[in-house]
């Protein structure tokens, strides 16, 4: 007998699902929104890390503070000032394009002394920075400020207010010399003396007369009852 043919099945293949329009919505909606919450998240961590930090800037342009002063040139003035006669200490500092100088004299430094130890301090300074290199300005930019100050003491328990002397030296850029101040000297005694006077002459308050005690209104004089009318058991007074 003829071998009987088997049926054989076919598998059918899985029809792959279309992706609904709805979910494709989703996912572009969630894109949309995580995109600026994810640069704004970006932003505000940037923020929270340089929050400790100042902002900087910077106020010179390029044609600025050209030659530039350098920490070895510092130092050496800073060892320099030290050969000063009555030198107790020195600082330099460099800060906003202004090198400042304090000098520490004796206690026994006069207003003399410390002039001419500032001025001897700008010496040393132009030895090493040139003045019309480094504090003088050029026609296209802007150099550097000079500042020297000298003092005998600073003020305390120790050592009084009246006895105090500084003396402050100058330079700007824009100057063509510089200036020296007297700070704890009056340019005009006779002015300041006339403004410490006027201070202890001025008048107290004056206090407020005391008020004259308000006079009692007389009282009025009683009348004999009999004379008017009677009062009856309950109080009420009847006239004649």
């Amino acid at each position: 007998m003829p071998e009987t043919m088997k049926k054989t099945k076919r598998v059918r293949k899985p029809k792959k699902q279309k992706v609904k329009q709805g979910h494709k919505l989703v996912w572009i909606t969630l894109i949309i929104i995580l995109v600026p919450v994810a640069i704004i998240g970006y932003v505000l961590l940037e923020s929270a890390q340089g929050n400790d930090k100042p902002v900087e800037g910077n106020r010179f342009g390029q044609n600025d503070l050209n030659p530039k002063i350098q920490d070895a040139q510092i130092n050496s003035i800073q060892g320099d000032l030290m050969s000063i006669g009555g030198m107790e200490s020195a600082t330099v500092d460099l800060k906003s394009a202004t090198l400042r100088i304090n000098l520490n004299l004796a206690d026994s430094a006069n207003e003399d002394l410390l002039e001419a130890a500032a001025v001897q301090a700008y010496d040393i300074v132009n030895n090493y920075l040139p003045i019309d290199s480094y504090f003088t300005n050029p026609e296209n930019g802007k150099n550097y400020d000079l500042e020297i100050g000298a003092y005998n003491y600073i003020v305390d328990d120790a050592h009084p207010q009246e006895g105090w002397q500084y003396v402050k030296l100058t330079k700007t850029s824009a100057a063509s010399d510089y200036v020296i101040d007297r700070i704890t000297s009056a340019k005009n005694p006779e002015l300041a003396e006339q403004v410490r006077n006027k201070d202890q002459q001025i008048p107290q308050a004056e206090q407020p007369a005391e008020e004259a005690p308000a006079e009692e209104a007389p009282a009025e004089e009683a009348q004999p009852e009999e004379a008017y009318g009677y009062y009856d058991e309950y109080g009420n007074f009847y006239y004649f």
